[in-house]
Order: C-alpha cells, then structure tokens, then sequence
C-alpha cells in the first residue's frame, strides 16, 4: 500500500502530493522567469529577463517573509544542479582563450574584488539578522 498524506485513507498518496508540490514550484519559479522576460522585452530594459524575474521573486519571498514550501521544493532539483550550469561558460572561456587573454590580470583582479565585496556583504547582512533574530529571541 502507497502511504498517503497523513497515515490514513486518503485521496491522494505522499508522493503524489510531493510531485505536484514540486511541479507548482518549479511552475511558480517559470512564472517569474517568464514575467521578468516580459518585462524586459515590453520596457526595453538592458538587463537579463531571467534577472529581473529573479529580482520579482526576491521582493515577493521578502514581501511574505518566508519560501512557501512548493517553491522551495521545485528549486531544490535546479540547486542541486546547478554546477552543470557553469559548463557552457566555461567552454566558452576555453573557445575564446585567445580574446580573453591579453585581459588575464585585469579580468582576475574584477573577479577577486568582486568576490570579497559579495562575500564581505553577506557576512554583513547575516551577522545583521542572526543578531536580530537573537534579540527577538531573548525579549520573547
């Protein structure tokens, strides 16, 4: 026997339920991609549609103040894939080795500067709400 949702006879099986969730997130992150495609190609905007979605998604996740679980769990299996992401640019490097380079110093100094003020950033912000949130905390 399948196990269903909460142990007893019910309409749909937990893997059912967990495949439709995860199909629904997949579909609520493809929204957003779509949306910030539209976007971009309605206003003109010189920036990736795929950004401007994710930007959309970011505001919205903000706005509830938590990831609703379907969407968590359709951008698991994207996640977790996500190396395979990095295959065409680096092909692409590979390809156009010749134009990239007389531009090797410069290119590596962007990337190292870039990377410690992103990482910089982060640790900011994070330190900021886990503090927060243990002040919350200790007032509770």
């Amino acid at each position: 026997m399948i196990p269903s949702l909460s142990g007893s006879k019910d309409i749909m099986p937990a893997f059912l339920f967990n495949v439709l969730k995860q199909c629904f997130g997949m579909l609520t992150l493809f929204a957003f991609y779509i949306l910030g495609e539209v976007i971009v190609q309605s206003a003109g905007l010189p920036l990736p549609g795929a950004l401007v979605g994710l930007l959309i998604l970011l505001f919205a996740l903000l706005l509830l103040k938590r990831t609703p679980a379907s969407v968590g769990s359709g951008a698991r299996p994207l996640l977790s894939h996500m190396t395979v992401l990095f295959v065409p640019a680096v092909c692409a490097v590979m390809l156009m080795w010749q134009d990239i380079a007389p531009y090797l110093l410069s290119i590596s100094v962007a990337i190292f500067i870039s990377t410690a003020l992103s990482l910089g950033a982060t640790a900011w912000g994070a330190v900021r709400i886990f503090s927060a949130s243990k002040r919350e905390q200790h007032h509770d």
